[in-house]
């Protein structure tokens, strides 16, 4: 079995498609990037396809070495969050080749229905009423589990932290006391601000405090974990164990936050949360959004006996639920706030070509 061809399109869902074919006529697709990114599919097309073309796709492993440590004649490292999107559609091919769901391939799921957290932001431009109300469309769509971003970024530090929490206490206090809610400060606050929110929110009820920080400061995520008794996370932003083993060490957050794109696709992934282990460090994954990546972040999530938080969900930033599942045959679609991954091949997506040539950008 050998690669062909490695493509790329754009997608008026708002998404970069990345397929990678064999010779024999298997596809195995993902996500690349987060929009349309050009820079990535200059990368995909000049780098990435003329050392994958003539290889066998069901080494994903290998592959992620010579793509991101330059093992190769071409001595030329790619980007990780682009090796990332290559490494899912090199085990979407793998899992179609074997005729094996991923979960099975990866060695077998622990649970395959995976409870989800609606995840809602802009915190930083709504009033608490139109922050409620958004988590209110999530709740009337089924979820019992939510976040709500602020979405700050570390360029805006302690913008307005007493409106912050007004919108995370008008959403706690309409929400049934037993439901889940989270809250994402996007790296806004300083380390004295983010202890004194982070004690707020505990008297009121949280399930987990996300990147109180800017996400490269590690030591100052160390005293804010160390002052709080509410669970920290963080570690979407990170790529490769390598960082992950110095967030750790370094940061120590109570739970591990990898994107399956950016932290280098499914081979890297499972590295993580094998460390993870080791440090008996939960899992909770920050790959969003319904389709491709979503679907293999929930594969290898499904296999983890430590994944015990629900998976994160969103529908910002991208098409709606029905646009997503109209580009597939079979799609895996959320109900009840619970995502049940199918028994078959690969990521268990298979694209209607009726659809995706309407949603081809040309």
């Amino acid at each position: 079995m050998k690669i062909a061809e490695v493509r790329t399109d754009f997608l008026n869902t708002g998404r970069t498609l990345l397929r990678i074919r064999t010779a024999d006529g298997l596809v195995g697709a993902s996500e690349l990037g987060w929009g349309h990114n050009r820079s990535a599919v200059a990368w995909v097309e000049q780098v990435v396809a003329p050392m994958l073309v003539g290889e066998d796709p069901r080494e994903p492993a290998r592959h992620w070495d010579r793509l991101v440590f330059g093992i190769s004649d071409h001595r030329t490292r790619v980007p990780v969050d682009i090796v990332g999107s290559v490494d899912v559609a090199l085990w979407d091919l793998a899992g179609k080749a074997a005729g094996l769901p991923l979960y099975r391939l990866l060695g077998g799921a622990a649970r395959t229905t995976i409870p989800l957290y609606w995840s809602t932001g802009m915190g930083w431009r709504k009033t608490p009423d139109e922050m409620l109300a958004d988590v209110r469309r999530g709740f009337e769509l089924g979820f019992r589990a939510f976040k709500i971003r602020m979405d700050w970024g570390p360029f805006r530090q302690d913008a307005d932290p007493r409106k912050d929490f007004a919108l995370f206490r008008r959403v706690r206090e309409w929400l049934p006391p037993d439901a889940w809610l989270g809250f994402d400060a996007n790296s806004g606050y300083s380390v004295s601000t983010a202890v004194v929110q982070g004690r707020r929110f505990e008297e009121l009820g949280i399930a987990h405090f996300e990147e109180p920080i800017p996400y490269y400061d590690l030591p100052g995520l160390r005293q804010v974990v160390d002052a709080l008794d509410v669970p920290v996370s963080s570690g979407e932003f990170e790529s490769t164990r390598m960082r992950f083993a110095d967030l750790i060490a370094l940061g120590n957050p109570d739970i591990i936050q990898p994107d399956i794109e950016l932290a280098g696709g499914i081979t890297e992934l499972r590295r993580i949360a094998d460390l993870a282990t080791a440090y008996n460090k939960p899992i909770m994954p920050h790959s969003p959004y319904m389709g491709l990546n979503g679907a293999a972040s929930l594969h290898v999530y499904a296999t983890l006996v430590n994944g015990i938080q629900p998976h994160e969900f969103s529908t910002e930033g991208t098409a709606s639920i029905d646009e997503i599942a109209g580009l597939f045959q079979e799609p895996i679609v959320p109900r009840d706030g619970q995502m049940e991954l199918p028994e078959r091949p690969g990521l268990g997506l298979e694209l209607d070509e009726r659809a995706l040539s309407r949603a081809v950008i040309r």
